[in-house]
């Protein structure tokens, strides 16, 4: 055998290697277990398995059906978020006192804003892997689901509480503009606005 081709096999072998080892810690840094390993991360899994999400579909999801996208085509998008968005994530585990859910609940809003962020970023593909074809059930549901072709809406714009516990809503779209969180502005009941005109 040649050097070259001694060298070529050699590479080969160690590029196989690489690849098993960076797909395959991705796996593992993915999986439910892995989360959950993190204190903080006990608290939103309890809330996930009294949630419709649990058993929906006839499958119980994990923390990756939602947070990580899936597939060979999004590969890159999960090693990006494990990177860039689960370090610090890791670092303020080991620096933040979460020992109660009262003490994680003040970090909630934040957490959940940057989730929502990372979900419009998607386009909430990772909401459309499970949810395929959705049929709004309803005119005010149809009307909100148009929003997804004339005003750049996704999934997460409007379903923002599905899963934990309550945060007030993002307006996700002026979030995005002003590079920082904006409350949603719930629009008025009819009530109120009969109240005003009578003021």
């Amino acid at each position: 055998m040649s050097g070259k081709a001694g060298t070529f096999i050699v590479g080969g072998v160690v590029g196989i290697l690489l690849i098993a080892v960076v797909f395959g810690g991705e796996a593992a840094v993915s999986r439910t277990e892995f989360c959950i390993s993190c204190h903080s991360e006990i608290y939103p899994y309890e809330e996930l398995k009294k949630s419709s999400h649990w058993g929906a579909l006839g499958a119980d999801p994990g923390c990756k059906d939602c947070h990580v996208p899936q597939g060979f085509s999004n590969f890159h998008k999960a090693i990006y978020t494990h990177v860039v968005d689960g370090l610090p994530f890791l670092i303020k585990e080991f620096t933040t006192d979460y020992s109660t859910v009262e003490k994680f609940n003040e970090h909630r809003p934040e957490a959940a804003f940057r989730a929502r962020m990372k979900l419009k970023e998607w386009d909430s593909l990772t909401c459309r892997a499970c949810h395929k074809n959705v049929k709004a059930p309803g005119a005010s549901a149809k009307a909100a689901h148009a929003k997804m072709q004339s005003e750049g809406a996704t999934c997460i714009d409007c379903h923002q509480n599905l899963v934990h516990k309550k945060v007030p809503e993002h307006d996700l779209n002026a979030s995005l503009a002003q590079g920082q969180p904006v409350a949603k502005v719930e629009p008025k009941k009819k009530d109120d606005d009969e109240e005003d005109e009578k003021d």
